[in-house]
């Protein structure tokens, strides 16, 4: 979606820009503003994770499948910037879409780099009444993603099943054979754009043919009552420096911890245990 010139102005989405955006999550699976963030801002981050990721092929996880990689972002500048963690075009479709008391327990990073295999097709998410697959509950899980290169068809972006896929249980063996013969939707998107997903929709990573990585920011927002396992170290200098809304969206994080740095999920392990 493109946003007026007003819109863009204000930060502020007109009624009618927000429920269209609303019914595109819940019925289509997702949707996306494009360029948002200024070129200014989307390079500060650019720089900044190119500092983190370097420092995460120092040590890297097993990856999701041939250079797909999860990294996980320290909460401090300029990740933890309000444009990103609690965008106020974003914030508003999070509480139409979760409810007001959402909450973020996720916040990483998805890097294609060159060489990419693609990934089998997945949900994000495991569903909540899998033995009643006729049952559709509203989301539980919204993914925004971040990007911060343009995603081309050549750099691999993000492949997506819209339209229906984020209301279906099916086991993953069985998304596998489907998706191998529908349609996918590639996510191609400017630098700086906001996509925001149903976490449950089916998708994968593809092929990175250029020379340089395609990173991804990658939070994930929740409906407070769910219980997950991932936490986000932070500072108490940082979360002091929240708004309010923004306390209230991390407030079922480790607050006042040291600064979370560990980049892969292995060493995040190590040191919780």
């Amino acid at each position: 979606m493109k946003l007026s010139p007003e819109e863009l102005s204000s930060q502020t989405l007109k009624p009618e820009t927000l429920e269209f955006a609303v019914q595109q999550v819940k019925i289509n699976g997702y949707v996306v503003f494009d360029s948002i963030l200024s070129a200014d801002f989307v390079k500060e981050l650019h720089d900044a994770y190119t500092e983190v990721f370097n420092e995460y092929l120092k040590d890297p996880d097993p990856t999701f499948n041939k250079n797909h990689y999860r990294v996980f972002l320290p909460f401090r500048p300029p990740f933890n910037d309000e444009r990103v963690v609690a965008h106020p075009l974003v914030v508003p479709i999070l509480d139409a879409v979760l409810g007001k008391d959402f909450v973020c327990r996720y916040f990483a990073s998805n890097t294609c780099a060159p060489g990419s295999e693609y990934q089998p097709a997945h949900s994000d998410i495991f569903p909540l009444f899998a033995n009643h697959p006729d049952f559709k509950p509203p989301a539980y899980h919204v993914v925004l993603n971040v990007p911060l290169v343009d995603t081309t068809e050549e750099n691999g972006p993000v492949d997506m099943w819209p339209g229906g896929s984020h209301f279906n249980t099916i086991p993953g063996d069985q998304i596998k054979k489907l998706t191998e013969v529908m349609p996918a939707q590639p996510a191609i998107m400017p630098a700086g754009s906001l996509m925001i997903r149903d976490g449950r929709m089916w998708h994968r990573g593809t092929l990175n043919r250029s020379n340089a990585i395609r990173p991804n920011i990658a939070l994930v927002y929740f409906r407070s009552w769910l219980n997950v396992n991932d936490c986000i170290g932070i500072p108490h200098e940082q979360f002091d420096g929240l708004s309010d809304r923004a306390k209230h969206i991390f407030r079922k994080e480790k607050i006042g911890a040291p600064l979370d740095t560990p980049f892969t999920h292995r060493a995040r392990m190590k040191a919780k245990k």
